[in-house]
């Protein structure tokens, strides 16, 4: 196991996070919170931009779940493995060292913003070759 972190839950208010993450740093696990700044500037652009997502280390992550299963935070139906386009994506994009540190959401913007531009590119070379061809 590594020291990567793992999001466990993700909220759309960050008063909801509050008494879980106090519980789960009073139990000794450290936890970590993404976007929840964004939320506070712009709460109602919280989930947009992916939630608050609340992180542990991937060393603490079975205490964790523990602990949210015992306080009814998570039922073993969500336990599941995620299967589909979307695993396959982060799981893909996981692997590239300049993008792997960056959120999921971020990962997908820029692949599709780099697709878009090159299928622009190529419409705009096509258009070229036909008009001066």
């Amino acid at each position: 196991m590594t020291d990567q972190l793992i999001t466990v839950l993700t909220f759309t208010h960050p008063n909801d996070l509050i008494f879980i993450r106090g519980r789960l740093e009073a139990e000794g696990i450290e936890c970590f919170v993404q976007g929840e700044l964004t939320s506070q500037i712009r709460p109602f652009m919280s989930n947009a931009f992916g939630g608050i997502e609340l992180q542990v280390k991937e060393n603490d992550l079975e205490k964790a779940v523990e602990i949210l299963k015992e306080y009814g935070y998570v039922q073993d139906s969500d336990l599941q493995a995620p299967t589909g386009m979307f695993t396959s994506f982060d799981k893909t994009t996981a692997k590239f060292p300049l993008i792997s540190k960056l959120p999921f959401w971020l990962r997908l913007l820029l692949v599709v913003l780099v697709l878009t531009a090159l299928l622009m590119g190529f419409i705009y070379c096509m258009v070229w070759l036909t008009l001066n061809g």
